[in-house]
């Protein structure tokens, strides 16, 4: 049997699915593991210092893996630890343990990683995507981190009305996600509360007219205008996704060929791109995400093709 693409993703991510149905259309066989099984759900041992990758077996319940001989990896979105049963220092400690021992393992593998988890960690923090994609000339908004309440002030003086986003969202608690989406602030609402932790303000692109999310995967190119109803213009995420206008994007090759720079920066094979489109044909940056959904899309099949393409030739 051929070597199998490793997905590692929790058994109930339908985006992950996609592209294995796209690969077992193509006879490449698929190997799915979420870390969080270990224990009887799941089982390992390998041994390093002989070769360039660990030489072992990785089993679950239904699979069995020869960690030598992976194709490529896929991580899509693997389930949370469950140590809960543990003490809270035990469940501490075996979290991390497993983290960066299970974790480390899959991720040290020598092959394609769509995307290397190392890259990803680093391409999720904003502050760091931001410099990237004015460094590579991209229209970035005015941006303002801070914590400091009188700088707000100020930032507003300047620039006009602004806009507050998230770092990295809310945290769920209990199995309940939460959700801040971007929303309109002004200096007049900051308190000293403020200074509790960072937060994030940018100008508001005022002539945006519609959105654009656009997904790179390896060579292949995906480009959605997305027009939100009236009244939710500044976040196209909140609301029912089903009310939302898709249409064909055609991208200029400048634009394209610095998106795939930004991915190179950072090296990722994979990213999603969000960017504000405006009334005056400007395309302004406002986030990329190293592992963002893609399944909502209307070319979501062609999508998961291309994924297939870059993970079964590794």
């Amino acid at each position: 049997m051929s070597a199998p693409v490793l997905v590692v993703t929790s058994v109930d991510d339908v985006t992950a699915c996609m592209v294995i149905r796209a690969l077992n259309t193509r006879g490449v066989p698929v190997v799915r593991v979420d870390p969080a099984d270990i224990g009887n759900g799941l089982t390992f041992a390998a041994r390093l210092g002989s070769g360039p990758g660990p030489a072992g077996r990785l089993a679950t319940l239904s699979r069995e893996l020869n960690l030598g001989a992976v194709r490529s990896v896929y991580h899509r979105r693997p389930g949370a630890w469950r140590f809960d049963h543990l003490p809270e220092q035990a469940r501490l400690f075996a979290t991390a343990e497993a983290r960066h021992g299970l974790g480390g393992l899959l991720a040290g593998l020598p092959v394609l990683h769509v995307n290397d988890v190392f890259a990803t960690a680093r391409a999720e923090y904003k502050p760091l995507q931001l410099q990237a994609a004015a460094g590579l000339g991209l229209a970035v908004p005015p941006t303002l981190i801070t914590n400091d309440p009188a700088a707000v002030a100020r930032f507003e003086a300047e620039h006009g009305p602004l806009v507050y986003k998230t770092f990295r969202g809310v945290p769920s608690v209990d199995g309940k996600a939460g959700a801040i989406w971007t929303q309109p602030v002004s200096a007049a609402e900051v308190d000293g509360s403020l200074a509790v932790t960072a937060h994030l303000f940018q100008a508001e692109v005022r002539d945006k007219v519609a959105d654009a999310r656009v997904t790179i995967v390896g060579d292949a190119v995906f480009a959605w205008r997305i027009t939100a109803p009236a009244g939710r213009g500044l976040d196209w995420r909140a609301g029912s996704w089903a009310e939302l206008d898709y249409a064909p994007l055609t991208l200029a090759d400048d634009l394209v060929g610095r998106l795939r720079a930004y991915l190179r920066g950072f090296g990722l094979v994979f990213g999603c791109f969000d960017l504000a489109l405006t009334s005056q044909g400007q395309t302004v940056w406002i986030e990329c995400n190293p592992n963002g959904q893609w399944g909502f899309l209307p070319e979501s099949e062609r999508i998961a093709d291309a994924f297939a393409d870059l993970l079964q030739a590794g």
